[in-house]
């Protein structure tokens, strides 16, 4: 993979060096701060070759979501065309890495391999493909009109979150923007390890459903249901998903989660679900009971109001439902 190109073609899709304010990374994510957001073209982004997703970043910002083999190149490059310096967060997740160092001590070997596993590369090629058919399936009613609606809608919103790197005045400014906006309830669906391989997936078990058919029902039955907003986010990496738990408090009015494995293993993301107290329904798409013993174990349910399991996708139709209800009532 040319990083180089990536990285050129990335700040054209931003607007240019003109509209760039700072650059950082955050695990995966090229975090930028911008002039002008409404110069991203988030369509062009998401096609790119390497980039695995687009999210929106406090109120002037977007994040390109790399995987972990090719962020570091593809970061040093975009700051070397910029001419910014590399962002806190940077620092400490590159702690090898100096702005102008040379490619070969920029990039550590240990990263090459992973870049060529092929679970790993069938992983990030499956989110490619549920993205691009989320932007290029015809519309079945307005799902797909409404998806695209959804991400220009966020690039202007703006989730503003933990390590962002607006200045005082600006969270501030955000603070009052968001008090003053219609109080209708938003909704953040989780989604655990392996779910971005629906499809592929063991298909007697989970279906033939693909993540992307995933996110137009979640966007669909969350509008039906009355939430003016619905985020889907799919992560590998348990800490990424406590981030978005945490990144929820004070944005999000209620969370659908489907841990997957970590649904058995992760006292982590039961803490942050009680540390947010944001009400949460635990989603499983298999009938986890009548499965492997070790699957009946749940550290997330304790901070739960409903478990819904072994309705296939229609399980987050279900959980998004009891959701505004809880809310109504």
């Amino acid at each position: 993979m040319d990083s180089g190109k990536t990285a050129r073609q990335v700040l054209d899709a931003c607007g240019g060096k003109g509209n760039v304010r700072a650059n950082a990374i955050c695990m995966t994510r090229l975090r930028l701060e911008l002039e002008d957001t409404a110069q991203v073209d988030s369509d062009r982004l998401g096609t790119l070759h390497g980039v695995l997703g687009v999210r929106s970043h406090g109120t002037n910002g977007v994040e390109v979501v790399f995987g972990p083999a090719v962020i570091d190149a593809i970061a040093l490059d975009f700051c070397e065309l910029t001419g910014l310096p590399l962002g806190r967060k940077t620092a400490k997740a590159i702690s090898t890495m100096t702005v102008g160092a040379p490619r070969r001590e920029a990039r550590p070997r240990q990263e090459v391999p992973r870049d060529t596993n092929p679970g790993r590369r069938a992983s990030y090629a499956a989110q490619r493909k549920a993205n691009r058919a989320l932007r290029g399936a015809p519309a079945a009613q307005d799902a797909a009109a409404e998806a695209r609606t959804d991400d220009l809608d966020q690039l202007r919103r703006m989730l503003e979150g933990p390590g962002s790197l607006l200045d005082a005045a600006d969270a501030a400014a955000s603070s009052t923007a968001r008090a003053e906006e219609p109080a209708t309830p938003r909704l953040l669906v989780l989604n655990g390890p392996n779910l971005n391989m629906l499809g592929v997936r063991e298909p007697s078990i989970y279906g033939n459903g693909t993540y992307a058919d995933l996110v137009s029902l979640c966007r669909r039955e969350g509008r039906l249901a009355g939430f003016s907003e619905v985020r889907c986010f799919q992560s590998n990496h348990e800490g990424a998903l406590v981030d978005e738990i945490q990144a929820a408090l004070g944005r999000y009015d209620a969370i659908v989660l489907n841990p997957a494995a970590y649904t058995h293993t992760s006292v982590a993301l039961l803490d942050a679900l009680k540390a947010v107290g944001i009400p949460c329904v635990e989603v499983h798409i298999s009938d986890v009971s009548s499965r492997e013993d070790f699957r009946q174990v749940s550290y997330v349910r304790a901070a739960c109001v409903a478990t819904v399991s072994g309705e296939g996708l229609a399980g987050y139709g279900h959980a998004i439902r009891i959701l505004a209800d809880a809310l109504d009532g």
